[in-house]
């Protein structure tokens, strides 16, 4: 199926070339970003255990497009050889895993743990990395049943070898190669041309159509896209007096319509929050005070552009672009996460909706180079049409590229109008 984007179409991929992508994609994260992140941690072996209907996180990002589950069990185990040559093997019978990886069968009836103590002992690693995590949910991905079973089978000579993979699976998920960043915008401006149609006539009657109608029917037009969203999307409203800053129901002239959404395409997810305007009959352009206060969000914006570095933490960022913010006039809250294989992803938090400060653990992690980010945020702004301070919700899908941040595709700096043809 093709959209168009500013008169360009935007080809959704078949299935098979989607599939073509996405092996191109793991064979060239395994041949060049996993050697070097296991350089980068001093890690000899990591062990990933993929369980049927229980899956580790990170299994789904190791699955060839003819592999769809662990089938049981599956163990990958990636390890240093000679050289420090990484070996990269499966403990599964389904040859479909090569080339991605070596099969390595069980022998002689053992378990696939069994398995997995014979390799160890061919290759005597020094540290061997596990899935466990206090602080990250997509590096926990061992169970406590399996864990137990490792810890039994490969003996306490291994086994006090043993050591979160924590660090390593953070970048794994989080860094992006050359080929995912490029299609990123591509993917952004799909979700955006979906967001320019759902704020049009085509979608919203005023005082027909209700926030859960939209709702409705962009979930039903992103699958009948062949695509996924990425969460539940939500649509709210702003009015005038209104005694609540979102508000659910039917759709009126002079509204401010926000739609938070975003979509899951070759297993990257985006998320952005836009706003369309409801004209009044007799307007042609949304009030001078709600231009302004798009205005200052998107000085926010560049704000936090100009703030980021590489190497910054999640909560020197929040802090500095914060500080600017206030000496700017600026009334503002932040709450940005990473995007990638998950909408709320692997990486630094640069504050959150309900924690406007620095973060523990999560806010410490480092802005690198390849990564990709939801900016999201609001400001308050006084409306003199409207006698009051309303809010100013965006946010927009951004990477880190060439040590600087970039827009995957054009930020908002005008409301989408919506017409009142009544």
């Amino acid at each position: 199926m093709t959209i168009y984007a500013d008169n360009h179409p935007l080809l959704i991929k078949t299935l098979k070339e989607r599939e073509r992508i996405s092996d191109e994609w793991l064979l060239n994260r395994l041949h060049h970003l996993l050697p070097a992140l296991m350089n980068k941690y001093n890690m000899d072996m990591w062990i990933i255990v993929g369980r049927e209907y229980n899956e580790d996180p990170i299994s789904y990002t190791l699955l060839p497009s003819v592999i769809d589950s662990s089938r049981r069990i599956t163990i990958f185990a990636f390890v240093k050889g000679e050289d420090d040559q990484l070996n990269r093997f499966v403990i599964h019978p389904n040859k479909q895993f090569e080339p991605f990886y070596t099969c390595y069968e069980n022998l002689n009836g053992d378990s696939p743990f069994d398995t997995l103590r014979n390799l160890i002992n061919t290759y005597h690693p020094q540290t061997i990395g596990i899935n466990k995590s206090a602080h990250f949910a997509f590096c926990d991905g061992l169970s406590h049943s399996y864990y137990r079973e490792l810890v039994d089978s490969i003996g306490e000579k291994h086994s006090s070898k043993l050591i979160s993979s924590q660090e390593l699976a953070l970048d794994w998920l989080q860094l992006r190669t050359e080929s995912e960043l490029d299609t990123y915008k591509e993917l952004a401006a799909i979700t955006r041309e979906i967001v320019k149609r759902a704020f049009s006539n085509e979608v919203i009657s005023p005082y027909v159509t209700t926030t859960q109608d939209v709702v409705d029917w962009v979930r039903q037009y992103v699958l009948d896209l062949g695509l996924k969203t990425s969460f539940y999307p939500t649509v709210d409203i702003q009015r005038k007096g209104a005694l609540s800053d979102r508000l659910e129901g039917t759709i009126l002239p002079g509204d401010i319509v926000h739609l938070d959404f975003g979509i899951e395409y070759l297993g990257l997810c985006t998320d952005t929050q836009q706003l369309a305007y409801v004209l009044h009959s007799e307007e042609k352009e949304v009030p001078v005070g709600l231009a302004d206060a798009l205005n200052t969000a998107n000085l926010f914006e560049d704000i936090f552009f100009y703030t980021c570095n590489h190497g910054m933490t999640g909560n020197e960022i929040f802090t500095k672009v914060m500080s600017k913010a206030k000496s700017e006039g600026i009334k503002a809250m932040l709450y940005s996460h990473p995007i990638g294989n998950h909408c709320h992803a692997a990486g630094p938090l640069i504050g959150l909706y309900d924690k406007q400060e620095p973060l523990p653990v999560r806010g410490e992690l480092p802005v690198q180079n390849n990564t990709c980010y939801a900016l999201e945020f609001n400001i308050r702004h006084y409306i003199p049409e409207w006698n009051q301070d309303i809010p100013i919700y965006l946010e927009e899908s951004i990477c880190f590229r060439e040590n600087k941040m970039q827009y995957l595709t054009n930020r908002q700096t005008e409301f989408f109008l919506i017409e009142n043809k009544k």
